[in-house]
């Protein structure tokens, strides 16, 4: 039967094993000899964290000793699900599982911070180079409730600005999100006299709205679309090519949704005994207030020994080299009291 080393002490994280490359983030985790590895893990989940998953699974099998990790964005919802039904070894996810939905998982579960990043505000106006909005508006744009560029109530915020006498294209997720929960959570909590349409993964939004799946399609479509917005991870609004608006934050500053925003609001934020935590709105001069968390979850009561070494291992890794990783990519790593007590957290795992 396969044994990791996991003597319950920590250790830096700094040579790999055989014809490995190094690992170079120095940063503390379970002493775990990854060449052991040979069970490869299925997880699925938010698109959010695609990228990162992709890119930290690709250098996590460069150490092991065969064990790979197959990851498909199909939201969180469908991630959620996945696990609910033991089809996956863990979920990814950027909104934690309702107490209603509780009783569908057949074990307490766990949640792994990865990393956060921001929610962008994305816009197709070629001759708008910097565009201000504040949580009322966007509110008022989502629900339909302004449907030209040239609104005033636009224009007041961007004074400067050559808004087009043109409609709002709304592009918005059609599958179940977590952005699209962090996203309308976000409107209730900061502009909760003007936003109508609840939260949750999958909401009812105005007909003349348009749907695309996953994040990387509603940036695609708000990149063909001119007059479009829509709310898109960073990583796929970079890609895309898009603009991105500034968001009016708490303390009332217009702020971009770059990673140094993001780790203030991460900073700011509670981080609650299961190591969930809302970032959104936080308080900070520079904080950028579409702030969305992300997760690994999984089960602590596993039912494979060598896959529950390998999840095990591929979790610390991705707490160590993963954080190494993560800027590059457009994800904040984790503020390091809760990486460490994220990395505490591995030993609930139980292998069998």
């Amino acid at each position: 039967m396969l044994t990791v080393s996991i003597t319950g002490s920590l250790t830096a994280c700094g040579s790999g094993a055989g014809n490995a490359p190094d690992l170079v983030s120095g940063l503390e985790g379970l002493d775990i000899d990854y060449s052991t590895l040979t069970a490869s893990l299925n997880g699925s989940g938010s698109s959010f964290q695609d990228p990162l998953q992709q890119a930290v699974a690709g250098q996590f099998a460069r150490h092991t000793g065969g064990a790979q990790v197959n990851y498909q964005k199909s939201g969180s919802s469908a991630g959620k699900a996945d696990l609910a039904s033991n089809t996956v070894q863990y979920a990814g996810s950027d909104s934690v599982i309702k107490p209603e939905e509780a009783a569908e998982f057949t074990g307490d579960v766990l949640y792994f911070p990865i990393a956060a990043s921001s929610i962008t505000i994305s816009y197709n106006l070629p001759d708008v180079a910097d565009l201000n909005l504040t949580p009322e508006l966007l509110a008022k744009i989502f629900q339909a409730e302004i449907t030209v560029w040239n609104d005033p109530e636009i224009v007041e915020h961007n004074p400067t600005a050559a808004l087009p006498a043109i409609p709002i294209g709304v592009i918005r997720r059609s599958d179940g999100s977590g952005t699209t929960s962090n996203f309308t959570k976000y409107l209730a909590k900061a502009a909760p006299e003007v936003w109508k349409l609840g939260t949750g993964e999958s909401i009812e939004w105005p007909p003349s709205s348009q749907g695309a799946e996953k994040s990387s399609g509603v940036s695609i479509l708000i990149n063909t679309t001119e007059g479009a917005i829509g709310y898109a991870d960073l990583s796929d609004s970079v890609a895309a090519g898009l603009q991105r608006a500034k968001v009016q934050n708490s303390a009332g500053n217009f702020v971009e949704p770059k990673l140094a925003n993001v780790s203030e609001a991460i900073a700011s934020a509670d981080i609650a005994d299961d190591l969930t935590y809302d970032p959104l709105n936080a308080p900070g001069a520079d904080a950028y207030p579409i702030t969305a968390p992300t997760w690994i979850i999984t089960y602590a009561a596993q039912r494979d020994h060598d896959r529950a070494e390998s999840l095990r291992g591929y979790l610390n890794f991705f707490l160590t080299e993963g954080q190494a990783i993560a800027p590059s990519l457009g994800y904040a790593p984790l503020p390091e009291a809760v990486r460490m007590r994220a990395i505490e957290q591995l030993e609930r795992i139980a292998v069998p």
